[in-house]
């Protein structure tokens, strides 16, 4: 298996089955903002998103979040990034600056630390292989790739990483875990 495969692959952050981390002791959630909560740029969260979260707090599979997302810089950006630790009830966020952004260790050690976690109990939900998987990977955290909710910025859509990333997951055997598995054919 590649060692930047995730953990886990799923449609999206909405369809994410809580209990499969929790029964393995990953209670604290790293979640990336651009294309895994929100579209790009927007300021609203992508539909489910924050039912899930709820559901996922209020049934005890999650005991913190943090938000970790790379701001690079600006503040609208910042701005942007509390905005969503807001509407979405999250106290903990880390806005990573160009030179400590993911897939450096450093946002995510930050996010630990905020949420009193450690590695084995602390998983990270983001739409990159390069910078959510791979940063977590760096410390021993459970990877969960979601595929991004739209369009990728400018640089990651010609550096190819997306492509890169379907080879990874395609040389590991990976396929999307459904929420729920897909009903029997009554007509085989």
């Amino acid at each position: 298996m590649h060692p930047l495969c995730p953990d886990l692959y799923c449609r999206s952050l909405s369809e994410l089955d809580f209990s499969i981390l929790a029964r393995q002791g990953r209670v604290h959630i790293c979640l990336d903002l651009d294309n895994t909560i929100a579209l790009r740029e927007s300021f609203e969260p992508a539909e489910g998103v924050p039912e899930s979260l709820d559901r996922a707090r209020r049934e005890g599979h999650v005991q913190a979040f943090c938000l970790v997302s790379n701001i690079i810089w600006g503040r609208h950006r910042r701005q942007r990034l509390e905005h969503f630790s807001r509407i979405l009830g999250i106290p903990h966020f880390y806005g990573a600056l160009l030179w400590n952004r993911k897939p450096s260790p450093r946002p995510f050690r930050e996010a630990m630390r905020m949420m009193g976690s450690e590695p084995r109990t602390t998983a990270i939900v983001g739409d990159q292989i390069f910078t959510d998987v791979a940063g977590g990977k760096k410390l021993g955290l459970y990877t969960v790739l979601v595929q991004p909710l739209g369009p990728d910025h400018w640089t990651t859509f010609w550096s190819g990483r997306r492509r890169q990333e379907s080879a990874i997951l395609e040389s590991s055997g990976m396929r999307l875990h459904p929420k729920d598995p897909p009903p029997p054919d009554p007509h085989p």
